[in-house]
């Protein structure tokens, strides 16, 4: 079977160049003639416009307008606890307070010890009737109530008998005896509780020569006395 060929026209040819020319032509030539200026007010509308191809920026500020306000959302769940902040500086000092009222008075307290005095005597012959010794000739004790001690050693050659007691103004203490047998000796002690002006006297006896060595009178005051049988 013989295939058929047929040779185009000089028109067709013709017809065709200018097809393919004037169709490359077209895109440059909008680019260059369509522009805002030549689009007509009014013209293009919303379905000229590609569905969510306008962005914010591309629309003028006064174009924008709030819608009205929505309702309140629940509120969110509590967040987490959060970390504890640091200690904050100390505040300045308080103004002192208004002093309080003074207190009650307290009790008087109990009396103390007064003063205390001894004296130690060079040993003495025992007078047959009279003052043996004093204590606070030379130095006076304060005024107070005493206790008065005086122990000393009597010694005789032969059998003695010596007998003594204190004595401040016309009060005397209870006498005091002791016996010495001859060539040895005795202890003598005296102890009298009283009120001390000043001085104080031993005032001793004896029926034969004695001698008291080493004796030694006290006084301690005392913050008061009390007799009792």
């Amino acid at each position: 079977m013989e295939r058929l060929h047929r040779r185009p026209s000089t028109a067709t040819v013709i017809a065709t160049v200018a097809l393919v020319f004037a169709m490359a032509g077209v895109a440059p030539a909008a680019s260059r003639l369509i522009n805002g200026k030549n689009i007509k007010k009014g013209t293009v509308t919303g379905v000229q416009i590609k569905d969510h191809s306008v962005k914010k920026v591309d629309l003028a500020a006064d174009a924008l307008v709030a819608g009205p306000r929505g309702a309140t959302g629940a509120p969110g769940p509590r967040g987490n606890d959060g970390a504890p902040g640091s200690d904050g500086q100390d505040g300045a000092p308080g103004t002192p307070g208004a002093p309080g009222t003074p207190g009650t008075p307290g009790q008087d307290g109990t009396n103390g010890q007064g003063p205390a005095y001894f004296q130690t005597f060079a040993d003495f012959a025992v007078p047959a009737n009279g003052t043996a010794a004093t204590f606070g000739g030379t130095t006076n004790l304060a005024l107070g109530p005493y206790v008065l001690t005086g122990v000393g050693s009597v010694t005789a050659a032969a059998d003695a008998t010596v007998t003594c007691h204190f004595k401040i103004g016309v009060s005397t203490s209870p006498d005091v005896t002791v016996f010495v047998a001859g060539g040895t000796s005795a202890t003598l002690a005296l102890t009298w509780a009283r009120m001390v002006p000043s001085s104080v006297d031993l005032v001793c006896s004896r029926d034969n020569a004695a001698t008291v060595k080493g004796f030694v009178m006290t006084a301690v005051q005392a913050t008061s006395l009390t007799q009792v049988s």
